[in-house]
């Protein structure tokens, strides 16, 4: 009997540390670990540049006008229009480890080509080809353009006649619904709501140079965006609502890992990731969150700093 009680005792107990860690922001935190403007400095870090703006939007015009000149030249029956989509538009992006960025660059066509998707996409490739110093890559749903050394452009292919509620989207198997304009005006509503001054923005930027810095597998940047603004807690400090964020969201996949789109075609972002890999993510998040709650209780900052610097990758002192 006395066995069996000390393991209820124990599981109550093990209860009572988890729900503690996963609880909301009600906590006093140490005004001496504040790390508040280390954060801004570090978002502004891998932050896209002026510099690199400046590159990325003279080289996505000089590539707009490339595929409108092949298009008039081989292929005049159909004329693309362009959207420039993803984490630009969302004002998300950052770079990565090699200081590089990625940007998507929707082609759209207002007729329903009557070529397979497959061709399609080798049109753009064809394009494209010899544009910069490395090759273009065909991928299964763009077409990728490599500057090395600064960013790649993704040029994922469409059509979206006038009867089409939404564009669809080309593969090398065929074409397939998808909305990256409708994924993107959900995202600047719920920004109108819960932006709080930019903070939700950064928090989603932060999550993106924690994941760059873990090893294996892990989710997209596109599924933190959307697990952060569903699961957004705002706060007077950015490390604050990052550990607060942190912990809604480990709540909401307690028991599945999941990213839904909330446009269409209403798929999981998280769908490539493995059994495995979904368990290695919440392991890392479990470790982040725990980390996350010895750095914001240290008596001094300079602790503290490394704490963070250990799961962001980078020295902050």
């Amino acid at each position: 009997m006395l066995p069996i009680l000390f393991r209820i005792i124990a599981v109550s107990l093990g209860g009572v540390i988890i729900k503690e860690l996963l609880s909301s922001n009600e906590k006093k935190y140490n005004d001496m670990s504040n790390c508040h403007n280390h954060f801004l400095g570090l978002e502004k870090d891998f932050s896209l540049t002026p510099t690199k703006k400046t590159k990325l939007i003279d080289s996505r015009k000089a590539l707009e006008k490339r595929i409108r000149d092949y298009f008039a030249w081989n292929h005049n029956f159909l004329m693309p229009k362009f959207y420039i989509q993803g984490s630009y538009k969302m004002k998300t992006m950052v770079r990565d480890r090699n200081g590089e960025y990625d940007v998507d660059l929707g082609i759209y066509f207002l007729e329903r080509p009557s070529i397979l998707p497959y061709t399609l996409q080798s049109y753009v490739w064809n394009a494209v080809n010899g544009h910069t110093d490395t090759p273009p890559e065909h991928r299964n749903k763009c077409v990728r353009v490599i500057y090395k050394g600064d960013f790649d452009i993704d040029l994922p292919v469409y059509y979206m006649t006038r009867y089409d509620r939404h564009p669809c989207l080309a593969t090398k198997n065929g074409w397939e619904q998808s909305d990256p304009k409708e994924l993107c005006d959900w995202f600047k509503n719920q920004r109108r709501y819960k932006g709080n001054g930019g903070q939700l923005l950064r928090v989603i930027k932060y999550f993106k140079i924690w994941t760059n810095a873990r090893a294996g597998k892990m989710p997209s940047g596109i599924a933190f965006t959307i697990w952060v603004t569903n699961n957004f807690q705002s706060n007077q400090r950015d490390d604050i609502a990052f550990y607060e964020t942190a912990k809604a969201i480990r709540n909401s996949i307690r028991w599945n890992v999941s990213s839904i789109n909330p446009a269409t075609p209403y798929d999981d972002f998280t769908s490539k990731l493995d059994y495995v890999q979904k368990s290695n993510f919440k392991t890392a998040l479990d470790n982040l969150i725990r980390e996350a709650d010895k750095a914001l209780y240290q008596p001094d900052l300079r602790t503290a700093l490394n704490i963070w610097g250990r799961q962001f990758g980078v020295n902050f002192l």
